[in-house]
């Protein structure tokens, strides 16, 4: 048995865990959440779900971070709920969907937290095949 080839390979292989095995994982993360929101997205027009993607893949060593969502103002309104206040209008509100008065307020849907939940057997899985390949020697 070669235990200093053996230890060399190690040390190779937590230099190769330290540079990318979290970003990979995170990567891996984000795409399977960004699925699982197209499921949990209301959608009327379909603006809010197309606006919905990865803003970045970041980090290294044991820890990476994932930045998934909505840059639309509407997005956050949405999940969380909220008032809404007329500011330049009379009222709110279209003829086509009738009007609402001065303001109104919504409960949030929590889509979000839905497709987090969604998403979370399939993260797993994901980050799961991505350490059992990492691991192959």
């Amino acid at each position: 048995m070669d235990l200093a080839g053996f230890a060399a390979e190690m040390r190779a292989l937590a230099g190769r865990a330290e540079s990318g095995l979290a970003r990979d994982c995170a990567g891996a993360a984000a795409r399977e959440l960004l699925a699982a929101l197209e499921v949990t997205t209301p959608v009327r027009t379909g603006a809010l779900r197309a606006s919905e993607r990865i803003f970045s893949v970041a980090g290294g060593g044991p820890v990476a971070v994932a930045i998934v969502g909505s840059d639309l103002i509407y997005a956050r309104f949405r999940n969380e709920g909220g008032t809404i206040t007329v500011k330049r209008a009379k009222v709110l509100g279209t003829p086509a969907v009738g009007f609402f008065g001065k303001s109104v307020t919504q409960a949030g849907s929590h889509y979000m937290e839905r497709g987090e939940g969604m998403a979370l057997g399939p993260i797993q899985a994901a980050c799961t095949s991505i350490v059992a390949d990492f691991l192959h020697l």
